[in-house]
């Protein structure tokens, strides 16, 4: 109970995350930019350093081919989404949405 309040109370403060698009991953990942990792509009990656502050670095497959896969969206107004959720199983395990550039616990 006190982790989903703690939870709450950090995401209603919690900034909105951004996106760059890049051809290979970048030395120094920012906490709040999700990065895609492509070549010539093909998809592959997306990384992102985890929202929980243990900054362990998280790399999704955007694949379809190879599972677990992720997809994402670009709202409108520039906002990126992640779907299924993102749950890590080991460290701080981690459970979370990317939803139009927030991060929403599950």
């Amino acid at each position: 109970m006190i982790r989903k309040l703690h939870n709450w109370f950090k995401d209603l403060f919690s900034k909105t995350y951004s996106y760059k698009y890049m051809d290979e991953v970048p030395d120094n990942l920012k906490q709040d930019v999700i990065y895609l990792i492509c070549h010539e509009s093909y998809y592959w990656q997306a990384i992102m350093i985890c929202p929980c502050g243990c900054k362990k670095q998280l790399h999704m497959n955007l694949i379809c081919d190879y599972k677990p896969y992720w997809k994402f969206k670009i709202e409108k107004r520039g906002r990126i989404s992640l779907t299924p959720s993102i749950h890590r199983t080991v460290g701080c395990e981690s459970h979370f949405f990317v939803r139009k550039g927030k991060i929403v616990w599950a």
